[in-house]
């Protein structure tokens, strides 16, 4: 079922009169609503985790994992800070906008909570196109919204049209003060061509790597280093743009690279995957799985597990994995060599998840860097963000009113 341009219209007509009350709530009240709303999608994801895992191809455990651990996030405190840290970044007079259109992406089915929180906790009423890959999870959002306070949650709904539609994109886009795209740069660049005068907040296609310094190889800290890394790699079946696809250990006297991969492999992804399972393998990526294990085979080696595979490799050339649990390890002499590296990734880079020991100094030198915008993150967590996490180098609430000073965040 999709919807024509008159009912996209119409949503956003109805979406934009409900914001009168959304902005004239307090914050307290919003972050309240919202809070009780993530509870309530909480619980209606686990029951429909089956449904939830048919429509996402991700197993069950996988989308009951996913579900818990983002709506997590949308506590009451942890709106109230990240309110508080935008009113020092936000010019005082600035409005919040009259309506977002948001279009989601379907490779990462819980995207669309912070997408779409953020904006209503600040008062921006929201009109969200779905993927018609995936539109199970995004109603059990729009009803959560809806249950925990009906006059609150007519300040957001969905629309669903198929992304070739042009009269329904001009729908969405004339009525919207700016527009939040999720997806591949070519939907990005689609879309930008479209958009004229409306303000884009882009967020296409992005990579994610991860880097063990010497500190996380020590016998007190290589378990922890693999669970870490592992959950982080299995979540969401390596799908999303904060997926590790490629790991640079600091090689030491006592551990090699090889050594590494054999321990992520037998003690990290073979056990992460029996408490969460992957998904079924797509043919088209099982045909790019293929490929790409051959010439991990040729270029270094390659260690295969259960549903998961680790090659062995110099750090350049960049061989990007075909996801579902498929990672390089790459040896680096420190991280000056690995940032070395990154540097090749630019502004596609979106994350870098590390060991604490190792934080602090990646954290400082991705904020010196001129080509880099990613944030740093401990590992285990790179599939976690905080609901104040910036997004592609900028602090999350961007865009979201008519004239405010932001600046690069990490």
């Amino acid at each position: 079922m999709t919807d024509n341009a008159s009912v996209v219209r119409a949503r956003a007509a109805t979406v934009k009169e409900a914001a009168v009350a959304l902005r004239s709530s307090r914050i307290e009240v919003r972050a309240r609503w919202l809070a009780d709303a993530a509870q309530a999608l909480g619980e209606a994801a686990h029951g429909g985790r089956h449904e939830l895992s048919d429509a996402t191809g991700l197993s069950v455990a996988m989308v009951d994992w996913a579900a818990r651990t983002t709506l997590s996030t949308v506590r009451e405190d942890a709106m109230r800070a990240l309110v508080r840290n935008a009113r020092r970044d936000i010019d005082a007079a600035a409005d919040p906008l009259a309506l977002l259109s948001v279009i989601l992406a379907g490779n990462v089915f819980t995207a669309s909570v912070r997408g779409i929180v953020v904006p209503l906790l600040f008062g921006v009423p929201v009109l969200a196109k779905a993927s018609s890959r995936d539109t199970v999870f995004p109603v059990m959002l729009r009803d959560a919204l809806r249950s925990a306070d009906s006059r609150l949650g007519a300040a957001m709904d969905l629309v669903v049209f198929p992304g070739g539609d042009l009269e329904c994109h001009a729908a969405l886009v004339e009525a919207a003060g700016a527009v939040s795209v999720y997806g591949s740069d070519e939907t990005v660049a689609a879309l930008t061509s479209r958009l004229g005068d409306t303000p884009l907040i882009a967020h296409g296609h992005g990579v994610s790597v991860a880097y063990c310094g010497a500190s996380a190889l020590d016998d007190t800290h290589f378990t922890s280093t693999i669970e870490k890394l592992s959950l982080d790699i299995c979540a969401y079946d390596q799908r999303g743009c904060l997926s590790p696809q490629l790991v640079y250990v600091e090689e030491t006297s006592g551990t090699t690279a090889a050594a590494f991969a054999q321990r992520l492999i037998d003690e990290g992804l073979n056990l992460t995957g029996r408490a969460l399972p992957r998904g079924p393998l797509p043919g088209s990526v099982g045909a790019a799985q293929a490929q790409w294990r051959g010439m991990a085979e040729v270029e270094g080696a390659l260690l295969v597990g259960d549903n998961c595979s680790v090659s062995i490799r110099a750090p350049e050339p960049i061989r990007w994995s075909p996801a579902y649990r498929n990672v390089a390890v790459t040896p680096v002499r420190g991280l000056d060599e690995a940032l070395q590296a990154m540097e090749s990734i630019g502004s596609q880079l979106k994350c870098v998840g590390t060991d604490a020991g190792s934080l602090p100094k990646v954290r400082a030198r991705l904020a010196e860097s001129r080509t880099l915008s990613a944030y740093a993150c401990a590992l285990g967590e790179m599939q976690t963000p905080p609901l104040d996490a910036p997004a592609d180098g900028l602090p999350i609430w961007h865009g979201l009113f008519r004239t405010s000073k932001v600046g690069k965040t990490r």
